[in-house]
């Protein structure tokens, strides 16, 4: 990541370049982009307006559905930006920044770490550069403090660019899946992954 720093000019480029590289096809308003990203508004408002200024996005008009007092639903005419697919920097920038692994497998036990007793943790989907699995994370273990966790697994999806599709599961009902070949625990096993902690024997 730092090397990319250099080379990018901040952490905040490369996270609103992943964040665009990643979730193409939808508008998004600058405000959910900022919250998504952890970037202030001011620094993502540079970045936006280069990116938008070389073509790699571009801003837009279109509609919203928010909750008004007294919970009447409105339709709300607002801006938002979205990737431009067919610019020809779009697969170059995706192939260096998409398809690079986001972290080491230490690094993100260490961080998952803080939060319970795991024993095992595998990765998939956006850790393999495979988007079509159904889980991007299955984390393994005990006494896990899942509010705490969600606080962790935020900043990893403004670092990687990417809202994470991630199961938690206790070492018991993870054996008890295991055992009756469930589905979710048969999708992740029987197809790419990689395991970055395994205390259990998988």
């Amino acid at each position: 990541m730092e090397a990319l720093e250099k080379l990018f000019g901040s952490a905040a480029r490369i996270k609103t370049l992943k964040f665009f590289l990643f979730n193409t096809g939808e508008l998004f308003e600058k405000e959910t982009i900022a919250s998504r990203t952890k970037i202030s508004s001011r620094i993502l408002q540079k970045e936006l307006n280069l990116f938008e200024k070389i073509g790699l996005i571009k801003k837009r008009n279109f509609f919203i559905t928010k909750e008004r007092r007294g919970g009447r639903i409105q339709k709300v005419r607002t801006k938002g930006y979205e990737t431009v697919i067919e610019h020809k920097l779009f697969t170059p920038l995706q192939n260096l920044l998409v398809k690079n692994s986001p972290m080491s497998s230490n690094a993100l036990v260490q961080r998952l770490s803080r939060h319970g007793k795991l024993k095992l943790v595998i990765g998939a989907g956006v850790f393999i550069q495979d988007m079509d699995s159904r889980v991007d994370l299955l984390i393994v273990g005990d006494e896990i403090k899942e509010n705490t966790l969600k606080s962790t697994i935020a900043t990893l999806e403004s670092e990687i660019g990417k809202q994470l599709r991630y199961t938690v599961l206790t070492v018991q009902d993870f054996k008890y899946r295991l055992g009756v070949y469930d589905k979710l625990v048969r999708d992740i096993l029987d197809y790419p992954h990689q395991i970055f902690l395994d205390r259990i024997g998988v």
